[in-house]
């Protein structure tokens, strides 16, 4: 046999199993076994087996590092170095592609667009400018916080003008250059996070830096395949029975991401309240 093609890889914690779940079961619902899903788990919670069954391959990674602090430090995922080091992970596979667990699939459009510029680019992702995104500076106050924080020395030389690009969705090929590239940006954070340096973990901020700094080729996802709702929320069509895009030509989204309170944020929809979560769009939609 060859090597499998693509890997399909989320992560989560307890705190998410819900969230989890629902992209598991919107990503069978679009995909069926066409792709092999896997899960990294972290914490000292087992996901329960509703939830692990949806999963063809799981790792469990410990609760958190030596003296990582969340809430100060920034996130568990990037402190572990998980997205940089997919293909060490869950070895053996052409190419990885990544969906954060707060993510839920709309259709079976997305991944072949996402995976569609693997074969001549370092990295498939989105960068987040967009249309629909005009509310939201670039860089954004927290991207500014981030860099501040972690490149105080280095501060003129930083890309902090270029688009964010989301690493909440990507996609690469297991000889990319970007994964070295980002493993060592990561372990250097803890290395100087070990001589008690205050650094932030988001693999995000580094991944932004080592794109335009090392002029990574990338292939732009459109916000269709990634659609951030903290930014703009999307139109709910009854016609088609999908979300879409609320400018014209009202395209169906493909990928929701639930990203920051988001996750959380309440709608009134026809007398009900409801989030824009996999479950209750679902609902209204079999309605």
């Amino acid at each position: 046999m060859g090597t499998p093609a693509t890997l399909i890889v989320t992560g989560f914690d307890a705190q998410h199993f819900d969230l989890a779940q629902d992209f598991a079961d919107s990503f069978r619902q679009a995909y069926q076994e066409q792709y092999q899903l896997a899960a990294v788990v972290f914490g000292p919670q087992a996901p329960p087996p509703q939830l692990s069954d949806r999963f063809d391959r799981i790792t469990r990674l410990d609760a958190s590092g030596p003296s990582f602090d969340a809430g100060r430090n920034g996130y568990f995922l990037a402190h572990a170095g998980v997205k940089a080091r997919l293909r060490d992970i869950f070895p053996g596979y052409a190419s990885y592609c990544w969906v954060d667990a707060d993510c839920w699939f709309q259709g079976d459009e997305s991944l072949p667009r996402i995976l569609a510029g693997m074969p001549g680019f370092d990295l498939c992702i989105h960068p987040e400018f967009d249309v629909h995104y005009l509310n939201f500076p670039t860089p954004s106050e927290r991207t500014l916080h981030i860099y501040r924080t972690n490149e105080a020395a280095n501060l003129s030389a930083m890309p902090l003008r270029m688009p964010m690009v989301n690493s909440g969705v990507f996609a690469m090929r297991t000889d990319s250059r970007v994964w070295a590239l980002w493993d060592a940006e990561l372990t250097g954070l803890r290395q100087r996070h070990e001589r008690g340096e205050a650094v932030f973990f988001s693999d995000q901020i580094a991944l932004h830096k080592l794109v335009y700094l090392n002029q990574l080729r990338i292939y732009p996802l459109r916000a269709i395949d990634n659609w951030q709702t903290y930014a703009c929320l999307p139109m709910i069509h009854r016609e088609t029975r999908c979300l879409r895009v609320p400018t014209p030509p009202h395209e169906k989204i493909g990928v929701m991401h639930l990203a920051g309170r988001s996750k959380h944020q309440q709608l009134q929809i026809d007398g009900q309240t409801l989030t824009l979560r996999y479950r209750d769009m679902a609902r209204l939609f079999a309605a």
